[in-house]
């Protein structure tokens, strides 16, 4: 389930204008997906109120920022990959295969850094 909406999208983070509302939709829920993965799934099947207002509030903007991302990348192909372009101009021949780009936008991690959901560490409980 996305962790945002077109309408937030819209009117709280004021993303670059999707218009489509079927493309907004995909990109919504494949940043949602990343959003989890980058957590280890730590939201994934939790009631999403439960969070403290902070968690709640950058992982919607993390989202939003990468729906934009994806966006501006040339939509979902910038999570999955394109086919690779190449020119060819009498000798010259030049290819880019798009390696080495990146799927997650840095806002995102910077979004999510002060939440704690990043953390990879063993925690400790006292007995």
């Amino acid at each position: 389930m996305p962790y945002i909406d077109k309408v937030y999208y819209d009117s709280e983070f004021k993303g670059t204008p999707i218009s489509d509302q079927v493309a907004f939709d995909r990109l919504s829920s494949r940043a949602s997906d990343l959003i989890d993965m980058v957590t280890n799934y730590v939201l994934h099947g939790v009631e999403f109120e439960q969070f403290a207002q902070l968690i709640q509030d950058n992982v919607k903007k993390a989202t939003a920022a990468q729906v934009e991302y994806m966006f501006l990348q040339g939509g979902e192909t910038s999570v999955h990959g394109g086919s690779p372009s190449s020119v060819r101009i009498g000798n010259f021949d030049y290819q880019d295969s798009g390696e080495g780009q990146q799927v997650i936008s840095p806002i995102v991690i910077s979004y999510l850094r002060p939440t704690g959901l990043l953390y990879r560490g063993v925690s400790v409980r006292d007995c």
